[in-house]
């Protein structure tokens, strides 16, 4: 045998987790796991003879003796994969911990509440992206309104979504058109995570 052929140990077969004979080239259950790399590494060691027997090389690489260069093909794909690596880093650093979605309560209009005030019913959808959890305070920020939760207390649960209603009222003198534009701030303790905005129903003030 010539230095560096294999010496029929068959520890490359035992050690490949999906059961291949690499010896006989790549095949489609290759997971590239490279413990049949090792095996023979360790065994050449053992006999003395140079490592290398089982490795990554190319057609070329083995039948021509070229050694590995980077062509443009590599150099365009590196590219690409740093650019797609950029875009992740990127929205993972910029993303928001809540996202929230407030829409009124379809098929009503508004309710006449006493000290001549007008309220509109509202959903709230909220989407917690980190590990703890997220108590919210809703505050209509250009407009003297009152924000009253239906039920408990908004809280995001973590990495979860959560569910809410909640009514706006509002004096009737804020009101001069049927359609009044709010602003509503999302906090939690006393960060603002967000700024919504919504519109809210009512008759036209006196």
């Amino acid at each position: 045998r010539t230095i560096g052929d294999c010496i029929d140990c068959y520890q490359c077969v035992k050690v490949c987790p999906t059961g291949i004979d690499i010896r006989n080239g790549t095949q489609l259950e290759c997971v590239n796991c490279t413990a049949c790399i090792d095996a023979c590494d360790h065994m050449m060691d053992n006999v003395g003879l140079p490592r290398g027997l089982i490795r990554f090389a190319s057609e070329n690489n083995i039948a021509k003796k070229e050694k590995f260069s980077i062509t443009p093909r590599i150099k365009a794909y590196s590219a690409v994969l740093v650019l797609l690596m950029g875009a992740m880093v990127f929205m993972l650093i910029t993303r928001k911990d809540l996202n929230a979605t407030v829409t009124r309560v379809g098929g009503m209009l508004y309710q006449k509440q006493e000290n001549n005030k007008i309220s509109n019913l509202y959903n709230i959808k909220l989407l917690n992206k980190t590990q703890h959890n997220m108590p919210i305070v809703l505050k209509v920020e250009n407009l003297d309104a009152e924000v009253k939760v239906v039920g408990k207390e908004l809280l995001a649960v973590s990495e979860n979504t959560a569910n809410g209603t909640f009514f706006i009222i509002l004096p009737k003198k804020e009101i001069n058109a049927r359609k009044t534009e709010l602003q509503i701030g999302v906090y939690s303790g006393d960060k603002k995570v967000e700024t919504l905005k919504t519109s809210f129903m009512g008759p036209l003030s006196d």
